[in-house]
């Protein structure tokens, strides 16, 4: 019998690490999604201009030896992954929302001199409530193993996902901005999202392309961009932060025989605050460099764009968030107790 004062959901005492929320898991595998459908989430489009470096006429493949210069002695990868152990339907006060268990961490890889070592990894867990609610206490699964009670305002089934993921890129700004520093260029894995001290110091490194950006008359160019040459550079400009960036797409090994004609395409950019001399510095000297440190097809599967530091940190950052469907075994078990002694 529920001792008086507490809470109850159809006359059942709810769960004391939930405090006034009933937790259940929902029993699909993370990687089917969920049974709900999801709901669209609204989208800005960036503001582009194409004509930065060149006119309109004049877009054409930029080699590495028309404008090139060595890169900092010291180049920092930061990269992160990210996962859900479990998704989770909520009840409260008459409302069904949607939760999870996310893990996600985040760290570096650090080339100095041709040698690469990993740097600093740093790994995070959240039990994540949508609606704006909040859990009332981090949520300890077992000794070593406590998820930080967060909240995100998103209401849809997924919401809790893109609170990891949002959560995820805000971890790997931080640690890329404690790396900044003199003689150091560090690139990450992703759209970049903070602007060092100097702007110059930071690049974003994207592999799937989902945006080219540019007018489709320029389709040609991007299609039959030679190994180790970039396109022009444009400038987006974020209709939702107005953060302004210089961008470039570059190809790092050309497509074999009936592969997609876009593939070994990235896109880099860097803070437009930096100049326009030091984005045309940057793109140069990455033509040259990073096809060096592309992985064959053998090595990897998402190659060329998987470069070998990055590839190489994802297996260590996924190592230390440990075995998913152990740690979700952990997590149903807890669950299941909660559900049972309320």
């Amino acid at each position: 019998m529920p001792q008086e004062g507490t809470p109850t959901w159809a006359g059942r005492a709810l769960s004391a690490i939930f405090g006034g929320y009933q937790v259940r898991i929902d029993p699909w595998e993370v990687d089917y999604g969920d049974q709900t459908p999801l709901g669209s989430v609204d989208h800005r489009p960036d503001e582009v201009d194409h004509e930065v470096e060149v006119a309109d006429a004049d877009w054409a493949a930029i080699g590495p030896a028309d404008r090139g210069v060595p890169l900092p002695e010291c180049v920092v990868f930061i990269d992160g992954v990210r996962r859900l152990e479990a998704r989770a339907q909520v009840r409260h006060d008459e409302r069904l929302i949607y939760g999870g268990f996310g893990s996600y961490a985040v760290g570096a890889v650090v080339m100095r001199d041709s040698a690469a070592k990993f740097g600093p990894v740093r790994v995070f867990r959240s039990f994540v409530l949508g609606a704006g609610l909040c859990p009332p206490a981090p949520v300890r699964v077992r000794s070593d193993l406590e998820y930080r009670a967060e909240s995100t305002p998103r209401t849809e089934a997924d919401a809790p996902l893109r609170h990891v993921q949002d959560a995820m890129r805000d971890a790997e700004a931080a640690l890329a901005t404690t790396l900044c520093g003199a003689g150091t260029l560090v690139i990450v894995d992703g759209p970049l999202s903070f602007v060092p001290e100097r702007p110059e110091q930071a690049l974003g490194y994207i592999k799937r392309l989902h945006d080219l950006y540019l007018p489709s008359r320029f389709l040609p160019l991007l299609a039959h961009l030679p190994r180790g040459a970039r396109t022009p550079l444009f400038a987006i400009r974020s209709a939702t932060s107005g953060f302004s960036r210089y961008a470039w797409f570059q190809r790092l090994a050309e497509p074999g025989p009936g592969a997609a004609e876009l593939h070994g395409l990235v896109r880099l950019e860097v803070g437009a605050t930096a100049g326009m001399d030091a984005a045309r510095d940057l793109a140069g000297a990455a033509a040259a460099w990073l096809p060096r440190i592309a992985p064959h097809r053998a090595r990897d599967p998402r190659s060329p764009q998987n470069l070998l530091p990055i590839g190489a940190l994802e297996q260590r950052l996924r190592a230390r968030l440990g075995d998913a469907r152990l740690i979700r075994r952990w997590i149903e078990a807890l669950v299941a107790k909660e559900a049972a002694d309320g």
